[in-house]
């Protein structure tokens, strides 16, 4: 059927893009001061082979994994995961409305050309990019309904959590105080009920 060869195609694209991400800005964040020194051309010659590697082998390794956890089709929750996939594109072009290109692929991360923003959604949250990630794989595993899904997207919260980590300690560095407090006032990824950071906060790229 239709459905099932869909489900079974969301829950391999989860279990091989998830890990491929992580790398790939775990690589940018993680090794930023080296990459500005030797310039955007080298840093893709390595970063990118890297992620095709990485998400080769959990293509690889994957197909079997995901099959084999085949939890069945349930409508309701394909509902509910394609409500949740649909809020995260939403997120996604809020995001994408303050953000150009190169800044999204973190060409600015490592030219230093990147810049706080204050407005939009970085008034409610520090990285919204992560967020719509997070709200987009649930909806995904939602949709898949394979116990390999579901594996992947709890193995996605920590991850994020250090991908987070790592970056703001660039940005600290980067941007000193101003980010010291606006990292006190607004949330990673949570928004608070209420009212955002307002025109004096201060916001990221990611």
């Amino acid at each position: 059927m239709f459905i099932d060869w869909l489900r079974f195609g969301l829950a391999v694209m989860l279990w091989a893009t998830i890990p491929a991400g992580i790398a790939y800005w775990l690589l940018i964040h993680g090794f930023v001061g080296y990459w500005r020194r030797v310039g955007p051309g080298p840093t893709w010659m390595v970063v990118v082979p890297a992620c095709l590697i990485v998400m080769a082998g959990f293509w690889r390794w994957g197909g079997g994994t995901v099959e084999r956890s085949d939890l069945g089709t349930n409508m309701a929750l394909f509902a509910g995961g394609v409500a949740l996939w649909g809020l995260s594109v939403i997120l996604d072009r809020r995001t994408r409305d303050q953000l150009d290109t190169a800044t999204m692929l973190g060409v600015k991360e490592i030219s230093g050309g990147a810049e706080l923003l204050q407005e939009g959604l970085y008034g409610r949250v520090r990285h919204p990019r992560y967020l719509s990630l997070i709200v987009a794989a649930v909806g995904w595993a939602m949709m898949a309904n394979h116990g390999a899904s579901y594996l992947m997207v709890a193995a996605l919260l920590p991850a994020v959590g250090l991908v987070i980590s790592v970056e703001e300690q660039e940005l600290v560095e980067r941007f000193g105080d101003a980010y010291t407090d606006y990292r006190t006032r607004v949330p990673a990824v949570i928004p608070r009920l209420g009212r955002g950071a307002g025109p004096s906060g201060n916001g990221e790229e990611d």
